[in-house]
């Protein structure tokens, strides 16, 4: 038996699935992490929670909306809160088209948001010319393609990366958009934080999952023999596009990954505002904005072509040296002012035996 024509016809196509599956599964862990962040600061910055939750349930019904439209349902009305939403199918709901809108309401929220900032990327033009010039490898091989896979994410990756420590903040569409990522970032999931009544965690979006999966084992079956289909087409054919269609989804993780990253770093600069006193609560936030500024003009003396990064970079930089100074300080002298009081209680006692 030619075990190579085994390796193509059975294990490569399940290759770049299982890749983009450790890259979801990433990406629920991610988004569990940020939930518990926002956790820590509900108790003062309500609002943002409850605008991060907005967020979430926004992306949650465009994805309902768009599995019953996509699926032939229909939509006959909808509504939408900061807490929660509602779509009414116009038909009645049974058999695959369900089934396919279920399927976009569990998963789709997770690439609704990456999609719209892949759609403004392709206005970079270096991100734009990375994406016209891919390299693919032309193995159709289990681990070919699991390489290719691989170095489409790095192709990609590294151009959006790129395109990120080379953001101009003085300029109000490169604003913008990290404004716009921020609010990705934020809102991937409905976090439902301070809702006693809704806990949703990683585990209820797994057990939606195996709920689908087990409730319906024949459209499982069907969408892995129509996957195979697909696969088989593309070999007979020697393009590479089944390949690239799942790095594409890969991408999209990637740009969610690094949005919740983003997220994480604006959330604990909230937590360290809270362990800060009086007006220096607002130095994590005016730090980054000062040292910018200030780079930036120093750049403007001294030119150079990394001016963007280095400015982007050492702001980040001292805003985190700033942070631990100002709560190792804030952290010492409570200990003094511990130590002092607790000298003091001594003191009156040993006045009070004398």
């Amino acid at each position: 038996m030619d075990y190579s024509l085994v390796d193509v016809l059975v294990f490569a196509p399940l290759a770049p699935l299982l890749a983009l599956i450790l890259f979801w599964f990433i990406q629920l862990l991610m988004i569990e992490s940020l939930k518990h962040q926002l956790s820590k600061i509900w108790e003062n910055h309500g609002a943002l929670c409850r605008f991060s939750n907005f967020m979430g349930v926004l992306f949650q019904t465009i994805a309902h909306v768009a599995g019953y439209t996509l699926t032939g349902i229909g939509v006959a009305e909808f509504s939408l809160s900061v807490d929660d939403s509602r779509v009414s199918p116009k038909r009645e709901r049974k058999g695959v088209p369900e089934w396919i809108a279920n399927l976009f309401l569990t998963l789709g929220p997770f690439f609704i948001p990456s999609f719209v900032v892949f759609l403004l990327l392709l206005f970079s033009p270096d991100v734009y010319a990375v994406l016209s010039n891919l390299v693919v490898d032309d193995s159709f091989t289990f681990s070919g393609m699991l390489i290719s896979f691989g170095s489409l994410l790095h192709q990609f990756g590294v151009a959006f990366l790129t395109f990120l420590i080379n953001l101009d903040l003085f300029n109000p569409f490169h604003v913008g958009f990290l404004v716009l990522f921020l609010f990705f970032g934020l809102g991937i999931r409905p976090s439902y934080i301070g809702e006693e009544r809704r806990r949703v965690s990683m585990l209820y979006d797994l057990s939606m999952i195996k709920k689908m999966l087990t409730n319906h084992p024949v459209y499982v079956i069907a969408t892995i023999a129509v996957i195979y289909i697909i696969f088989y087409l593309f070999f007979l054919l020697k393009v590479q596009f089944y390949v690239i269609f799942f790095s594409f989804l890969g991408w999209l993780s990637i740009i969610a990954i690094v949005a919740i990253l983003a997220a994480h770093v604006l959330v604990m600069m909230f937590r360290v505002s809270d362990l800060l006193p009086s007006y220096k609560r607002f130095l994590p936030f005016v730090v980054p904005v000062v040292s910018y500024i200030i780079l930036r003009l120093f750049f403007l003396v001294f030119p150079t072509s990394l001016q963007y990064s280095l400015s982007l970079v050492l702001t980040v930089v001292a805003t985190v040296v700033v942070s631990i100074l100002l709560l190792e300080f804030e952290t010492n002298k409570l200990k003094m002012f511990s130590k002092i009081g607790q000298r003091k209680g001594e003191d009156v006692e040993d006045e009070k035996r004398g």
